[in-house]
């Protein structure tokens, strides 16, 4: 009999460590995950912030979208995003791509010489980043929204 409880033990051990094993690696993937989403809100606040005070029409960067590519799609299929979470990534997302289609928008205009086009890119860039740094209409901002998703995650 002991050695029937033995087996069972031995089975339930080498079950438990292999779960284990297998929950620390989907908790690593993920934390670099939302560590890689966090970088980027950083670097797109910053740009946002950068374009709106700098006075350049048409600079040649991009707010990255890279991490948001990768790591979003990443999480949603590892099932570490909550329902009430992905609308606020995906609007945050979105509006990125927003801004970088003006930028692009703003750079084809400028290097056409089409002025008036270029002048009203700029506007909407500029509203566009101040809606994404500070919200609209008394709406929280999407930067304060995603910023507050990935530190419950991260921390």
């Amino acid at each position: 009999m002991a050695e029937y409880f033995k087996d069972i033990g031995l089975v339930v051990l080498g079950f438990v460590l292999g779960t284990v094993a297998t929950y620390l690696d989907r908790r690593r993937r993920c934390r670099a995950h939302w560590a890689a989403l966090s970088a980027e809100i950083g670097i797109c606040e910053r740009l946002a912030r950068t374009y709106n005070t700098d006075g350049i029409a048409a600079p040649l960067y991009r707010l990255p979208v890279s991490a948001f590519a990768a790591s979003f799609p990443a999480l949603l299929a590892d099932g570490a995003v909550r329902p009430n979470e992905v609308e606020d990534l995906a609007w945050f997302s979105g509006w990125v791509q927003d801004i970088n289609r003006g930028l692009d928008n703003a750079d084809g205009a400028a290097h056409s010489g089409q002025a008036e086009q270029l002048n009203r890119e700029v506007s909407r860039l500029q509203l566009k980043c101040r809606e994404l740094l500070e919200g609209h209409g008394g709406n929280e901002s999407a930067l304060a929204r995603v910023r507050r998703i990935v530190q419950r995650h991260v921390a």
